[in-house]
């Protein structure tokens, strides 16, 4: 990889305030996939254990058919294997010759996964795309799509509720849980919750205890398994 490739990464959102040393690791070692126009990267259901990082080209986003998003240089696709290996949610497709950066599961748990900020930008940015995607579908299907999305909201909220009771979770505990699945950090979570940050730090140590986890990324694994 040269300074070019590794300032690409720089300025993608959550590598941003990891160290060059790390940067330059992942430089070192991701592999270069370069796709011609028309070629698919992933489909919508297939296993998938890397995102990609778009140097060059645009790609497009589909969901059963549907266009929801066109990505390019600069965005990056897939990061939702790099937390829980899912099978992919979309399709994508190059609608222009591109050059893509791939990061892979082990190497984003070596180098990426015990940094904070990382975590944090990119479950911000699963949270930002998901309501993004519900609301292109829903406008293309929007009878259909509003009953399916209430359905779907309303068996998640059952299915968190669940989790959080069978976990012994208090009400304020329950309050501070769902936040940080909608990505929030830990001073968001205060001001919004009028609590401080220890309080704040004080509700996630007991809720990552009750869960048996140890960090942000798997509690929301968890609340969205």
């Amino acid at each position: 990889m040269d300074d070019t490739n590794f300032d690409f990464l720089r300025k993608i959102d959550f590598l941003q305030k990891v160290s060059a040393e790390i940067l330059t690791t992942l430089a070192s070692e991701s592999q270069l996939k370069d796709m011609a126009e028309g070629s698919i990267l992933f489909s919508d259901g297939e296993e998938g254990g890397s995102m990609y990082v778009i140097l060059s080209g645009e790609l497009l986003v589909s969901k059963n058919g549907i266009e929801i998003a066109r990505r390019s240089k600069g965005d990056y696709l897939g990061e939702m294997a790099l937390i829980e290996s899912k099978p992919r949610s979309a399709t994508v497709i190059a609608v222009l010759p591109s050059l893509l950066l791939e990061i892979t599961q082990k190497q984003f748990q070596t180098n990426l996964a015990s940094n904070p900020d990382a975590l944090m930008s990119i479950m911000k940015t699963l949270s930002s795309r998901a309501r993004e995607n519900l609301k292109i579908l829903e406008s293309r299907n929007a009878g259909r799509m509003r009953t399916q999305e209430q359905d779907s909201n309303n068996k998640l909220e059952e299915h968190m509720k669940y989790l959080m009771q069978e976990a012994g979770l208090t009400s304020r505990e329950a309050d501070v849980a769902r936040l940080i699945c909608d990505g929030l950090s830990d001073k968001e979570i205060a001001t919004m919750l009028k609590l401080s940050h220890h309080t704040v730090k004080d509700h996630l140590k007991k809720i990552y205890s009750k869960f048996r986890v140890h960090a942000r990324s798997q509690l929301v694994s968890l609340m969205y398994k």
